[in-house]
């Protein structure tokens, strides 16, 4: 059975001399086994299930659910976490409560993986649309979704995250960040 917890990241302001505690956001983050997740055909659509619960869907795509349930495997990934619920704008997962490190054998054959310094990113507004970026380089789109935008910037920070993961290009059906070399 998951878990849904919500951990609050708490932050400080300076104001006339006085510290106040204000909460700079809540993570919001659903716990499974990964030892019993599979890949099941659930009314024609591939999907991985922990149980009866539904945690990622990939259509018709089976042998991209399997890579992606590889990956959840390999790096013991227990935790899907959400900014912006419904309809989250960006998704992580965790290993009780830690980035994904390293490197699984998949990645050399079957996922995309793309390095970013989270020393040099930053959140812009460009043509009105809100994204994460490090120099001229895209990594993540919001849309008009600015406190969120604002949001996984401060996660992608907390957790060191520094490759994004793509499984399934060009139009991938599932992505993981991690912590890499």
């Amino acid at each position: 059975m998951s878990n849904i917890r919500r951990w609050c990241i708490v932050g400080f302001i300076l104001l006339f001399g006085c510290f106040w505690v204000v909460p700079s956001y809540c993570e919001d983050c659903i716990s499974f086994n990964p030892g019993n997740a599979k890949v099941s055909n659930i009314q024609g659509s591939w999907k991985i299930v922990d149980g009866s619960h539904w945690l990622f869907d990939f259509g018709s795509k089976k042998d991209e659910a399997d890579c992606a349930l590889g990956a959840i495997r390999a790096y013991g990934m227990n935790q899907s976490c959400f900014v912006g619920r419904p309809n989250p704008s960006f998704t992580y997962l965790l290993v009780s409560g830690r980035a994904p490190a390293g490197r699984w054998p998949g990645e050399l054959t079957d996922v995309k993986c793309t390095k970013f310094n989270p020393a040099n990113i930053q959140v812009k507004n460009i043509n009105g649309r809100w994204k994460i970026v490090e120099g001229s380089h895209w990594i993540f789109d919001f849309g008009n979704k600015g406190s969120e935008a604002r949001t996984a910037f401060d996660v992608i920070k907390k957790y060191g995250f520094n490759q994004v993961c793509y499984v399934g290009l060009p139009q991938p059906s599932f992505q993981y960040l991690k912590v890499g070399h």
